[in-house]
């Protein structure tokens, strides 16, 4: 056989992208679409409850409900991330996906705190954590090379949620033949045919045996030949994987999640009625969180890409960075042109936190423990989620938006210094590509 012919059965890799990846990243997005994406649109019926239902509640109380649908969607995560690696994907979209849609149809008839709390709250937020988790960890699966971009694709999806959601829902809230019930319900009916979608697109990398032409048997008897044999003495391939666990840079990268998602949510939450307080149009006020999840939207997929090139931690370092500088000027931004700048450059650079944070646990993930690696990270920042957002609602109410913007942007700063000594931590290279 001639050596180009050899050459091409031996040198051209099979191409990630297969119809089963194609159609597993098409699922995951449609999901994420409806869980992240829904979550990030919560500022607006904060602002409803306070209003409406809950009008006697304060807002840091309101902020609850959010705030505890966030930590079950990542607490819960280091359960259904290990769970995707024994038992598959299927069992957890097809759960997470029935309780998404019944725990909608309960918020619809809640006219008190705690109702508001047990099905928006934690019913909403354990079952969106079954459907996040596996689904950003089957791209890792599925994904080895591209990761960066595959992850900001899919991860896209929540702030093309974040966009739309709230828009939707405003549109309905504000017609009084459909009301509050009958909104809830409209979501969730809206929702079944995208979660259909995930639970039929997003399986596990099929692994058939390559068939063995006579050309291939062939070819691979000529490079026996031609290569030298390996050596007997040679130490044997550890038959174990070193855990995740005990991971120094993993460590770090947790706790770097944990302090950064203290002040993260914050502008995503607290940009709306931060426009309120300062006198601007109740329309221009809704629409900063479209603005803020529109720019996001390029943020999770841009940094993705230069992120594959130049190295997750990297991009994940100076995004984080420049997130905190941009918090700190919060309350810089006095003026219509200002406040649409300020979430504008927030959604654009906090957007690329939210898909290189996965994109950095699959680094460090091994190819048997993807799901926990990306379950351990997502449930490192539970705790840190749950609490920032009523921590925000008491700052703003109590001390103002300057001591809010203090509290996100040091929050952030201090994370991307842990986040770069969790890359230093993997190479000491200046311009190491991490």
């Amino acid at each position: 056989m001639s050596d180009s012919g050899r050459s091409h059965i031996f040198s051209k890799p099979p191409s990630e992208y297969t119809p089963r990846a194609c159609l597993m990243l098409l699922g995951s997005f449609t999901g994420v679409f409806c869980t992240v994406g829904f979550m990030n649109s919560f500022g607006l019926f904060e602002e409803y409850y306070a209003k409406s239902q809950l009008a006697e509640e304060s807002q840091s109380t309101i902020a609850w409900i959010g705030a505890i649908a966030v930590f079950f969607i990542f607490f819960v995560s280091v359960v259904s991330g290990p769970l995707l690696d024994t038992i598959g994907p299927r069992i957890l979209l097809c759960v997470g996906s029935f309780g998404t849609v019944f725990s909608l149809m309960m918020t619809s008839l809640c006219h008190e705190l705690y109702q508001f709390i047990l099905a928006q709250g934690v019913l909403l937020g354990i079952s969106q954590s079954l459907l996040t988790c596996p689904m950003i960890a089957l791209v890792g699966q599925h994904i080895k090379v591209k990761r960066g971009f595959a992850v900001g694709i899919v991860i896209s999806g929540s702030s093309l949620g974040g966009v739309i959601w709230p828009i939707a829902v405003n549109k309905l809230l504000q017609d009084p033949r459909i009301g509050f019930g009958w909104t809830m319900r409209i979501v969730a009916f809206i929702m079944i045919p995208l979660l259909a979608v995930s639970c039929l697109c997003c399986r596990p990398p099929a692994k058939p045996l390559p068939a063995i032409t006579p050309e291939f048997q062939a070819a691979a008897v000529d490079t026996e030949k031609s290569s030298p044999r390996i050596s007997q003495d040679q130490p044997p391939k550890p038959e174990h994987e070193p855990s995740i666990l005990k991971n120094p840079s993993m460590h770090l990268t947790c706790l770097a999640f944990f302090i950064i998602y203290f002040g993260m949510f914050s502008p995503f939450f607290y940009t709306t009625s931060y426009a309120v307080a300062q006198g601007f149009s109740a329309d221009l006020a809704f629409y900063t969180i479209s603005i803020i999840n529109g720019a996001s939207l390029f943020g999770r997929i841009l940094p993705g890409i230069l992120a594959d090139r130049y190295g997750r931690f990297n991009c994940c370092f100076v995004a984080t960075f420049l997130s905190g500088i941009i918090a700190l000027c919060w309350t810089k931004a006095t003026s219509v042109a200002g406040l649409v700048v300020f979430s504008a450059a927030y959604g654009l650079a906090s957007g690329a936190i939210l898909s290189l944070q996965q994109a950095c646990a699959l680094q460090l993930a091994t190819p048997k423990s993807i799901g926990l690696a990306v379950g351990v990270v997502m449930a490192s920042a539970a705790l840190s989620a749950m609490a920032g957002i009523p921590i925000s609602g008491e700052l703003a109410q109590k001390y103002g938006y300057l001591s809010l913007s203090i509290y996100s942007g040091v929050s952030l700063l201090v994370g991307s210094l842990l986040l770069l000594a969790a890359r230093l931590a993997q190479s000491r290279e200046v311009f190491a590509v991490v």
